[in-house]
């Protein structure tokens, strides 16, 4: 979660929710923005990162 949280974004907002139960991961942006999906992106590569991809499963 903090590389997620640190991640840089193409607007510089913080806009996402990230979701777990147990192994399951999902990632979901707050409101369209013209970025959303590249934003969605980066976060999930720096989260991957973090947490290790052999770790859990994009849901």
């Amino acid at each position: 979660m903090d590389t997620a949280v640190l991640a840089p974004t193409g607007l510089n907002k913080q806009i996402f929710f990230i979701e777990a139960n147990g192994d399951s991961v999902s990632i979901r942006t707050k409101g369209k923005s013209p970025m959303s999906k590249i934003d969605t992106g980066i976060v999930k590569y720096h989260f991957e990162i973090g947490a290790g991809k052999e770790n859990f499963n994009w849901k």
